[in-house]
């Protein structure tokens, strides 16, 4: 499974850079930067460790929720027009940094998972996908959602969010049911293998409409 969801994962990142080739808003080029990231963060996490000189990788994914969730809340800053919204975000790029530090040096070691991190940055990756949408539904515009490759993004955030914060509750309360750790894992693999495709999607669906424009 899980070289299964590092394929969809490297098939998605190429698929972005089409956001670099037919010029994309500044936007969409920042997923692509973070799905760059993603690969670089899972070709080390699963087959890297030893060069690294690490015993396991959760010091890496646990610096990667440092990057992820930033660039995330920086995304829908560019894109959501509440100008209320916007300070929120900017508030959030400010005390997501302090409170994954607060967490490594109150709560957890660098070298432990840190769910309550993941759990805090999904519930505002929700609420800022949520608002987007709203927005986007609300629009006195007409919007072709086929060919909309922000209502995709968002929406495939939304679904994964949903997913993994009450399956991160569970591990929370399950930690020592190795068998059901092992499941909720593939469980969230799978989702991680949905939401990157629908990146895919994303990232191609307005292909003919850039050719048409130009």
């Amino acid at each position: 499974m899980s070289h299964i969801y590092i394929s969809v994962v490297i098939v998605s990142f190429l698929c972005s850079l089409v956001s670099f080739r037919l010029h994309y808003p500044f936007h969409l080029k920042l997923i692509s930067i973070l799905l760059a990231i993603t690969v670089i963060t899972e070709i080390i996490a699963n087959f890297f460790l030893t060069p690294f000189h690490l015993r396991s990788n959760f010091p890496v994914y646990n610096i990667y929720m440092l990057i992820e969730y930033p660039l995330l809340a920086l995304y829908f800053r560019q894109i959501i027009i509440s100008k209320i919204f916007k300070k929120t975000i900017g508030l959030f790029l400010i005390l997501y940094p302090v409170l994954w530090c607060v967490i490594f040096l109150f709560v957890f070691h660098l070298n432990e998972w840190n769910s309550y991190g993941i759990m805090a940055g999904d519930l505002f990756i929700i609420i800022f996908a949520a608002r987007y949408l709203y927005e986007l539904f609300t629009a006195d515009h007409l919007i072709h959602f086929s060919k909309h490759s922000e209502f995709w993004i968002a929406v495939a955030l939304i679904f994964y969010s949903c997913c993994e914060l009450p399956i991160l509750g569970i591990l929370n309360f399950h930690e020592h049911n190795w068998n059901m750790t092992l499941q909720l894992l593939t469980i969230l693999q799978i989702l991680n293998i949905i939401m990157y495709s629908i990146f895919i999607y994303a990232f191609l669906c307005r292909i003919k409409l850039t050719k048409k424009r130009l």
